[in-house]
């Protein structure tokens, strides 16, 4: 059986995005599903070591992070390397995908969205980014994406094979169905996401502006800022009523984190646009109750467990606050719900996946 490469350039240790902490979870979660004479080999960035790696099974290379033309010199060195290495498995969300390095290897990439198809893309370097990506994309061999909607959103967008695309959704670690029963919930409404237009923050802003009664609504929001934290933070300024809203840029660790999702009557998630929305899943887990945006991606990962709101009504989105923050309940889910968002069952069925796959 082939080895397995994971690579992520834009992988960072100390930030506790979706993508990082899949790729921690996937890499650390699959040793128990390694052949004995498997290994797995982890590409990242200088200074990025994680204890999710510490094991004799796994490999670090690490790439300097360089001072002038940072990804081009590391396309070039990443291809170099993997010119060197035995025909391998590589899942890499990187790019420019090193396309003739990796003809050698069985290669997956690894895409979270398709948000440079959207309003919300990432970049507007040359102009032409979502050409340069569609391309890129369509010259894979495979293709790895989090949930159907994407996969589906990759076929009318980019041409690709069905058949080419394998969905592996983010998922939970064990801690996060380690239910603590004596939590004080002194939190009404929590949010974790990055600060940027399409998680759409001000329009729960807009939405608690209905509210004119005389007890306190504590609002927690965590998250990165990426593009638009100081605008949020100015309407929560100008609210004229009984609103508190916090603000949290760091998080430490996963146990900080789900203390904040125990602490937590209430989690809404307004985004405009998501691959998968790993919070989602948190929150449930953790027994918050939920309020999403009513779209195709959201309905796929929260099912009957979650409420839909609509985008474009503040006021509907009020009401439903108002009648979930009277009930102190804490929301209950199936294991049969969560069994496919468990880390170590997504890594069992993408390793078993791999191994299925003819040797190179």
């Amino acid at each position: 059986m082939n080895d397995l490469l994971f690579c992520s350039f834009y992988y960072r240790s100390n930030l506790k995005t979706g993508a990082n902490k899949r790729f921690e979870n996937i890499i650390s979660s699959s040793l128990e599903y390694l052949s004995e004479d498997q290994k797995i080999i982890v590409f990242i960035k200088k200074d990025n070591k994680s204890e999710y790696f510490l094991n004799d099974k796994i490999i670090v290379y690490e790439i300097p992070n360089f001072p002038i033309l940072d990804r081009l010199l590391t396309f070039l060195l990443f291809s170099i390397k993997l010119s060197f290495f035995k025909p391998l498995i590589v899942v890499s969300d990187f790019m420019p995908i090193p396309l003739s390095a990796l003809s050698k290897h069985i290669h997956f990439q690894l895409v979270h969205d398709i948000r440079n198809f959207t309003e919300f893309k990432r970049t507007n370097y040359f102009s032409f980014g979502k050409l340069f990506q569609k391309r890129q994309w369509e010259k894979c061999q495979n293709i790895i994406t989090v949930s159907d909607f994407s996969k589906n959103e990759l076929v009318k967008n980019c041409n690709i094979d069905s058949e080419n695309i394998f969905v592996s959704p983010n998922g939970i670690d064990n801690a996060y169905t380690n239910i603590q029963s004596d939590v004080v919930v002194d939190i009404d409404i929590l949010y974790v996401a990055t600060f940027e237009k399409r998680k759409n923050h001000q329009f729960l802003v807009k939405a608690l502006e209905n509210y004119d009664k005389q007890n306190q609504i504590k609002v927690c929001l965590i998250g990165k800022d990426l593009e638009n934290r100081e605008d949020i933070r100015r309407s929560a300024e100008l609210l004229k009523n009984n609103v508190e809203i916090e603000f949290i840029d760091h998080i430490s660790s996963e146990s900080e984190l789900i203390e904040f999702y125990d602490r937590a009557n209430l989690f809404i998630c307004p985004s405009l646009y998501e691959g998968f929305g790993m919070p989602i899943i948190e929150a449930i887990s953790r027994g918050c109750k939920v309020l999403c945006t009513d779209m195709e991606v959201f309905r796929e990962v929260g099912g009957g467990s979650v409420k839909y709101f609509s985008p474009h009504d503040p006021l509907k989105l009020f009401n439903m606050i108002s009648d979930y923050l009277e009930d102190k309940n804490r929301n209950t889910v199936s294991d049969e719900f969560l069994e496919p968002y468990m880390w170590t069952n997504i890594s069992k069925n993408l390793i078993g996946f791999f191994n299925k796959l003819p040797p190179v």
